[in-house]
């Protein structure tokens, strides 16, 4: 009997040992980044981009990262498994979600940067609004013209 009992557990614990990590990530320490720190990292453009974002951390299922937007350059995005929860942290702007993407420029794991967003609806943005983009929601942050726009970004894989 405690042998069925045994095989019974570990049946039904084998798919808990078969689940592998997809980036196999360290945990978290502890960290403080002031605002000025995460200003001037934020300031300087990604490679090929006018707009800048620095990580607070980076995990399997979650990341945190903040971005400043300008208002040109800003492409399309569409991530097919990940949740955007933004909180809008300073500046305006303009968020530009839903439609579809003319003309996509696929990625790795499906995610899209460029094209054109078509059948869209406006969202005017200001500090200390917040945004839920559900995964596989076309989106555009844009700052308004001569302001920039910025926020932290909770990035949740469904």
């Amino acid at each position: 009997m405690r042998f069925f009992l045994l095989a019974a557990a570990l049946l039904a614990a084998s798919p808990a040992f078969a689940q592998t990590a997809l980036r196999a990530t360290s945990p978290d320490v502890f960290k403080f980044m002031s605002g000025g720190d995460i200003d001037k990292e934020v300031s300087k453009p990604e490679p090929g981009r006018v707009y800048g974002a620095t990580f607070m951390n980076d995990h399997e299922s979650y990341y945190v990262e903040y971005v400043k937007r300008l208002d040109h350059g800003n492409a399309v995005e569409m991530h097919p498994h990940w949740v955007d929860q933004v909180a809008i942290t300073g500046g305006e702007g303009v968020l530009t979600y839903g439609g579809s993407i003319e003309n996509p420029n696929a990625g790795a794991g499906g995610e899209v940067h460029g094209g054109n967003q078509v059948g869209a609806k406006t969202q005017a943005l200001k500090a200390g609004d917040f945004v839920l983009i559900p995964a596989g929601m076309p989106h555009t942050f844009n700052a308004a013209p001569g302001k920039t726009l910025t926020y932290a970004v909770f990035k949740a894989r469904s």
